[in-house]
């Protein structure tokens, strides 16, 4: 794994005057920064959302440490202090981003009176979905995060792992909503919550795949509309 760490960046100020003249060569000096502390000098949300963007469209493999010092603004020693390593830094911006949505779908994925029906809170869930997956980029490009571990888990753990618990978390989610809704009444005695939750997590991957190959915010919404159409008329 390549590493974010690197020899010839020291990243602390070897002066004198910030050494304290407790040392004047260039590995004791570091010591005594790093003993002594420095402050931050970047906002780790920032570096995380940036990160996010390099990841996002070059996918995990592609993007090197030099795309992400040139994408954040941050030195390689700093980055590995701050993150860790760049499958760490990885991790780290892909958790961020699905906090982000985890958020939102908290407020969507609701049935306390199912206002406007199931079939208007399973859009509203999609109308999330759309919005991540399109955003503001010229080319739509997907799901951050599913876009990308699919290729690379295979070959890292941790990934791997992510990826896993991503889908399980997914099942969870949906099968507690829809046991809630034919609990109250709005889905039939028959209703099978865990096969609806199938059917969401299958349209939920047709449109991260059709938004990565290039489908725009009308054509998913269309594509939304009927499916929900059929599934809760």
């Amino acid at each position: 794994m390549e590493s974010l760490d690197a020899k010839p960046e020291t990243g602390f100020d070897l002066n004198p005057e910030f050494c304290g003249g407790e040392a004047m060569d260039a590995a004791a000096c570091c010591a005594v920064a790093r003993k002594r502390g420095r402050p931050r000098a970047y906002d780790p949300d920032v570096v995380l959302e940036k990160a996010l963007e390099v990841f996002w469209m070059k996918g995990f493999a592609a993007t090197s440490l030099d795309d992400l010092v040139e994408a954040t603004g941050v030195n390689r020693p700093s980055l590995y202090a701050g993150f860790g390593d760049k499958e760490a830094l990885y991790i780290k911006a892909m958790e961020r981003y699905q906090r982000q949505i985890a958020d939102q779908l908290d407020e969507v994925l609701t049935c306390n009176g199912c206002t406007g029906g199931l079939r208007g809170i399973i859009r509203r869930y999609f109308d999330v979905m759309i919005r991540a997956y399109t955003g503001e980029a010229e080319h739509p490009l997907g799901c951050a995060f599913m876009c990308t571990a699919l290729t690379d888990a295979p070959q890292h753990e941790s990934i791997l792992e992510m990826l896993q618990g991503t889908i399980e978390g997914f099942d969870r989610r949906f099968e507690s909503f829809f046991s809630t809704a034919k609990a109250m009444g709005f889905l039939s005695k028959d209703a099978d919550p865990k096969l609806l939750t199938q059917f969401i997590s299958g349209m939920t991957s047709n449109l991260l795949v059709r938004a990565r190959a290039g489908a725009g915010r009308v054509e998913l919404e269309a594509i939304v509309d009927s499916t929900t159409a059929f599934l809760f008329p």
